[in-house]
């Protein structure tokens, strides 16, 4: 069926697998978190004369931060490393992503241990991952931080 919609070996194809396996995790963690927050918030802004529209721009989706945050790490980081699908739907070298790139050094009978062990690709693999993740932390904290209701 992959094949007959012209989804093999495509990048699109894996982007709609990666939506279709991560979709339900980062629904229910929204899910869970919208449900966990305060209704004082949403009425206080009413009182002050806020509108549906306002109420969700201004008060809901900036506490909703830290959740947004947490859930693109949590299925990037999934997504990054991911090697299954990516190994299986696509033939072509050049769209593999690094995971099953670095996999591509062992062959049938042996491994290139120079390739393998040198570090380089492993640090490639490391190196987005943790950048990206020193970067969000102190947003990540302080929305944290911001989202709670002073009495």
């Amino acid at each position: 069926m992959w094949r007959n919609l012209g989804l093999l070996d495509t990048r699109a194809g894996l982007i709609i697998m990666y939506i279709a396996f991560n979709s339900p995790f980062a629904i229910f963690l929204l899910r869970s978190f919208l449900m966990s927050l305060s209704r004082d918030f949403e009425d206080a802004a009413r009182v002050d004369g806020a509108n549906e529209w306002q109420v969700m721009t201004r008060v809901v989706i900036p506490i909703m931060w830290p959740a947004f945050l947490t859930v693109g790490l949590v299925v990037g980081l999934g997504v990054w490393s991911e090697f299954q699908a990516a190994l299986i739907f696509l033939q072509r070298d050049e769209l593999m992503p690094v995971t099953t790139s670095y996999y591509n050094f062992t062959q049938r009978f042996g491994r290139d241990w120079s390739l393998t062990s040198a570090g380089a690709g492993a640090v490639m693999m490391i190196a987005p991952v943790l950048v990206l993740f020193l970067a969000l932390q102190r947003q990540f904290v302080t929305g944290l931080t911001q989202g709670g209701i002073k009495l």
